[in-house]
């Protein structure tokens, strides 16, 4: 019965999001802040929760919330679109857009989401590739067709480059007729805002989120920034009352409090020190030929080694200690390459300790075959 109705494609494919063997103590596999919010602010949800009817449905309207996130992006309230975490708009627009027969371009490799959905709901598409550098190669940058999506993660997830501002604006213009989507979610952590050229090009949709720069992330929130014409359009698109009573206190009680605010900017400033300090100790510590770090505009490293046995011992010691991290080498140009989330400085100098081991016990041992092999060969 079940392959009458659902593509073998889906029924042979795996969970994009596969569950571990055994619990982990150090969590460095999604992204998230290490540090939880103050019992204070739950104290203060708990309260708020109590005096909430859950007989009826939420709120669908949000507008007093889009108001703080346009101030919060110097936009206007108009240019917002709030909805339950920035996955579940994108999944709407690449619903939306196949189901008008639009061409779809995906720069890759990128956020999982887009090629697991695209492959689950048989959603073709055309990916443009980043160079060997893992950088964005503009000069093969697919055509365009008029009336197509293009879809951009910048800062690039798990990558962690960023898309040049004026090559955006480049793209913008020399493609008025087709809409450029930018996923934007990782916009705290590097210096160019995108979302002040959406006053200037329709065609533009930005995405961001509130999962990554603040320690909120099961709250699953996130917005699109876009036109108000485009926000007007998207908006008759998203599922009403999908967003939980949970989650629109928070926002609308204490997410944009003066002071959470504050201790949200300064997360972010540790957050970026930790990983420019987490990325110069593996650095100094093993030479190009071995391991490279890339340069990251995220909260997140993404880390390549070069010896294959070394790679994969090494995934196997983290594990065994007890981290997460995500395992990139099956996306595509990311061989032997792995994702860390910027932790705690007591979990990044765990992390540290057990690459420092597994490397150093690799290499030693290939070295002694390798001095034995010439041993013998002598």
């Amino acid at each position: 019965m079940t392959s009458n109705f659902f593509s073998e494609t889906l029924q042979k494919k795996g969970g994009r999001i596969s569950q571990p063997a055994q619990p982990a103590k150090i969590l460095l596999d999604k992204n998230e802040q290490a540090d939880d919010v103050d019992a204070s602010i739950k104290m203060k949800m708990i309260e708020s929760l109590l005096n909430t009817n859950w007989n009826r449905y939420p709120s669908a309207d949000y507008s007093s919330i889009e108001a703080k996130i346009a101030a919060y992006c110097n936009l206007n309230a108009d240019n917002i679109l709030l909805g339950s975490g920035s996955a579940s708009i994108i999944t709407v627009l690449l619903n939306y857009f196949a189901l008008q027969n639009k061409k779809i371009t995906i720069v890759q490799p990128t956020y999982s989401l887009f090629d697991y959905h695209c492959k689950t709901y048989n959603i073709h598409y055309t990916p443009w590739y980043l160079n060997k550098d893992l950088e964005f190669d503009y000069d093969n940058m697919p055509v365009l067709d008029q009336d197509s999506v293009m879809i951009i993660t910048s800062p690039n997830n798990p990558v962690g480059n960023t898309v040049d501002l004026q090559k955006l604006v480049d793209i913008l213009e020399l493609y008025p007729d087709s809409c450029i989507i930018l996923d934007n979610v990782y916009a705290e952590f590097c210096t160019i805002d995108y979302t002040q050229l959406i006053n200037k090009y329709e065609n533009l949709i930005v995405l961001r989120s509130f999962s990554k720069a603040f320690p909120v992330a099961g709250l699953r929130l996130g917005y699109l920034c876009g036109s108000a014409a485009t926000v007007s359009v998207i908006r008759k698109l998203v599922l009403q009352f999908s967003i939980t009573p949970f989650s629109l206190i928070f926002a609308n009680e204490l997410l944009f409090d003066r002071e959470f605010m504050e201790n949200s900017r300064q997360r972010v400033k540790a957050i970026i020190y930790e990983r420019e300090k987490l990325k110069s100790n593996i650095t100094n510590q093993f030479g190009d030929d071995i391991v490279r770090v890339y340069p990251s505009d995220g909260n997140f490293l993404l880390i390549r080694i070069y010896d294959d046995t070394a790679f994969q011992n090494l995934m196997e010691d983290i594990a065994e200690e007890g981290i997460r991290v995500l395992n990139t080498a099956a996306f595509t140009l990311l061989e032997n390459t792995f994702r860390i989330s910027v932790g705690s400085p007591d979990e990044n100098a765990a992390f540290l300790q057990v690459l420092k081991n597994s490397l150093e016990s690799n290499l030693f041992t290939k070295q002694m075959l390798e001095t034995i092999s010439c041993s013998i060969t002598v």
